[in-house]
């Protein structure tokens, strides 16, 4: 019976929030996806002043939705209206809008301002939201972002992880043309690495898909084919989608060096020859790469004869293998003067405040001279100052003594946050922890009364005298909603424990 009244009241606060809803803001969440132009004008007939803080929030995070959908993050001033929203809802719960303000706030930082640091904390925040809660939409657009985020870092391994995330979360959509971008995304994420084994893998799956590419993707799909083919040495499949993205008419997405393999193969040295000399003379090419070429055009110019060309580049390879190996020592004198400068300088800085601690210690012993002197003069009042002094020297001492102390405190509830955070990660990751000591139970506790202060004072009202275990049964019951056979896997008992456990938390009840 209680829980059903329980029940009821939960559906009643659910209707009566829909109800509340501002009427103009529900329309324009409805026309923001398809019609974000409409939904613009709606925002610009709401009276911001009249609204709730709870309206006030949706409609910072709403208008930087829209700004962002028309004109891009750029039209946005400042970032002061959806950090209200974030402060709102960090309070206040709604997880949906909370990612979904994170997510936003960090593009407008990222693409506005430049701040890729805390925008990459707000992704990150949104994922964590979305990943809690599931949220299939909001993991697909987070995944893509740092995805992004980490590519433009050359952080490969990381923009790895996001891509193959990225591609579990459209299976879990079953969104095949999703599957079809993520699976060659993860392709050239592992051939960036230079695991070709793993990237052919990719592709083969890619290319079952072929059917849902549409003629915008079926381009990349071909060249990344072709270019992941010839590096791993297949030069007839390769060849094969050579010709493919041939027929496409499409000529981005593939790589000069790449083409003039292919037409060596081929036996058209001539045009190997063209094509290696456009790549060259682009001014952005690394070391690595252009490297290759000269080697390959030694090859190229070998096969065609000319011995004087070939002696030539190879000339020019061992020349620009030398001037990399002088840019190198360059860049080792370079780094070795600068060390040595910050020596020089830290010893110099080391000579002056010796030539300081000096002058102090001499001034000190001045002082010390001149109130001997006053001793001598005015001893009762130099008594009196000399009280007075110690006095100020035991105070200080004492607030030293408690400085110590709150240091020491500080430390010890950021070990205990620290390993409360790690154990209720275990708990997310649904891992057991039946072997945590009591001092790690204890720091689970600590760390969720911080992390979720309105639920934990809820508790503090609602029961009397619990015990470290019994508040990690709540935590895993009322906050990560574990079943009864969770619970008992993850505090190895059996579940007639987990039941007993619960009848004496509810008899704790005031």
């Amino acid at each position: 019976m209680k829980k059903l009244l329980i029940i009821l009241m939960s559906i009643t606060i659910m209707v009566g929030c829909t109800e509340r809803q501002h009427p103009l803001l529900k329309q324009a969440w409805g026309l923001v996806e398809d019609k974000p132009n409409k939904a613009y004008t709606i925002l610009g007939k709401v009276q911001s002043d009249a609204l709730t803080d709870a309206d006030r929030a949706e409609y910072g995070l709403l208008k930087t939705i829209v700004a962002y959908k028309i004109h891009g993050i750029n039209i946005v001033d400042n970032d002061s209206l959806i950090s209200a929203s974030i402060a709102y809802y960090n309070l206040h719960g709604d997880e949906w809008h909370r990612g979904r303000a994170y997510y936003y706030r960090g593009m407008l930082r990222m693409y506005r301002y430049d701040n890729m640091q805390d925008a990459i904390i707000d992704f990150k925040m949104a994922e964590t939201i979305a990943e809690h809660a599931d949220d299939k939409d909001l993991k697909n657009r987070v995944y893509d972002i740092l995805h992004h985020v980490n590519i433009i870092s050359h952080n490969r391994q990381q923009s790895l992880r996001y891509a193959r995330k990225w591609l579990d979360n459209s299976m879990a959509l079953n969104d095949s043309v999703m599957m079809l971008k993520n699976l060659l995304i993860c392709a050239n994420a592992y051939a960036d690495l230079d695991q070709l084994d793993s990237a052919c893998v990719y592709l083969d799956r890619t290319l079952r898909l072929e059917k849902h590419a549409d003629s915008s993707l079926l381009p990349s799909i071909y060249a990344t084919a072709a270019i992941v083919f010839q590096e791993h040495g297949d030069e007839e499949k390769a060849l094969s989608y050579m010709k493919k993205w041939e027929g496409t008419s499409s000529y981005e997405n593939i790589g000069f060096l790449t083409l003039a393999r292919i037409r060596k193969a081929q036996g058209q040295y001539d045009k190997a020859i063209r094509l290696l000399k456009v790549e060259m003379d682009m001014p952005d090419r690394d070391q690595k790469t252009r490297m290759k070429c000269m080697e390959l055009l030694s090859e190229l110019y070998e096969l065609t004869g000319d011995k004087e060309l070939t002696l030539e580049t190879k000339a020019q390879i061992q020349a620009y293998d030398d001037s990399m190996k002088y840019v190198n020592r360059a860049m080792q004198m370079d780094d070795w003067q600068q060390k040595f400068d910050e020596v020089r300088q830290t010893k110099e800085f080391d000579y002056r405040l010796s030539w300081m601690q000096s002058l102090i210690i001499a001034l000190i012993v001045v002082v010390t001279l001149a109130i001997a002197t006053g001793l001598l003069i005015h001893r009762r009042k130099v008594r009196r100052l000399s009280n007075r002094l110690d006095e100020d020297a035991q105070r200080l001492s004492n607030h030293r003594t408690k400085i110590d102390e709150l240091e020491g405190r500080m430390e010890h509830i950021s070990n205990t946050l620290l390993v409360g955070t790690q154990m209720f990660n275990q708990l997310q990751q649904r891992q057991p922890i039946a072997e945590a000591t009591a001092k790690e139970q204890q720091s689970l506790v600590d760390y969720f009364s911080q992390l979720r202060p309105k639920r934990w004072q809820e508790w503090q009202r609602k029961y009397s005298g619990l015990s470290t275990a019994q508040y990690i049964f709540l935590i895993m019951q009322d906050d990560l909603h574990y079943d009864d056979a969770a619970i008992a896997a993850a505090l190895d008992v059996k579940r007639t424990s987990v039941r007993s456990m619960r009848s004496r938390i509810k008899s704790r009840e005031r």
